[in-house]
């Protein structure tokens, strides 16, 4: 009764229930001349919503880099952790705004690291409005809340995307003398962000963590219902591989 439950919610909610909607102008319009259109638009929007297709999208990216073991970081001179979005204006355990859900789980990996290697973390991430706080200040909150001592900490608030990232990075290391970096980010990020650190001449080892997927997901209805999770894992793996486009064309 439980999984009849989940699986009726999924179709009743978001993309489900548009998908229900196409269908039922499909079954009222079907005589149309634009009714197979309307067929097209609910396979498009089925099938990118669905892990089946989603996992098979993403998965390219996240498994791009292995995560290095401990013994593989010998060589780094500092931790590099990118930004991953923060929630302004809400209140958090020690002042207004926090990290978003991919920003705490790199942080949480930096942290982890910074425990092991005691290296220098450079916390980058800025702010797209000047009324917001830079990303870069709350995870540098975040972190000094965890124990780590101010002066392991650096931060780069001018960011505002991942070109940005590697090129205000690029900046600090130069100024620091730091020869090579383990650059912290989401799985599904991590092509792009070596990319664009690669373009500023960088030396970086790879260190991906936030996974979205799941290595042995099985082919069950879960797997082939619509979910809006799907969907946005979907998006984000297009949204990676233009700006993997973007780096190699020399784009921002």
């Amino acid at each position: 009764m439980l999984i009849i439950l989940k699986l009726l919610y999924a179709w009743l909610l978001p993309p489900g229930i548009f998908l229900l909607a196409i269908a039922a102008m499909y079954g009222y319009y079907r005589k149309a001349r634009y009714a197979k259109g309307l067929l097209l638009l609910f396979a498009l929007i089925y099938l990118l919503s669905i892990y089946a297709v989603s996992d098979k999208v993403i998965q390219p990216l996240e498994d791009w880099y292995t995560q290095p073991s401990v013994s593989e970081l010998k060589d780094a001179q500092a931790i590099v952790v990118l930004a991953g979005g923060s929630y302004n204006g809400v209140p958090d355990f020690d002042g207004i705004g926090q990290n978003s859900e991919s920003s705490t789980v790199r942080l949480v990996a930096g942290l982890r690291l910074h425990r092991v290697l005691h290296l220098p973390v450079v916390l980058s991430g800025g702010r797209l409005s000047d009324d917001v706080a830079t990303e870069a200040s709350l995870e540098y909150r975040f972190l000094k809340a965890c124990g780590v001592e101010e002066p392991y900490l650096i931060t780069e608030d001018r960011s505002r995307n991942t070109a940005e990232n590697a090129k205000f990075t690029r900046e600090i290391c130069e100024q620091k003398q730091y020869g090579k970096v383990i650059l912290v980010t989401s799985a599904f990020h991590m092509p792009r962000s070596v990319a664009f650190f690669n373009r500023e001449g960088l030396d970086v080892i790879p260190y991906p963590t936030d996974y979205k997927t799941s290595r042995h997901l099985p082919l069950d209805a879960f797997s082939i219902t619509p979910s809006a999770d799907a969907l946005s894992h979907t998006s984000l793996a297009m949204k990676e591989y233009l700006g993997l486009l973007a780096a190699k064309l020399g784009w921002q």
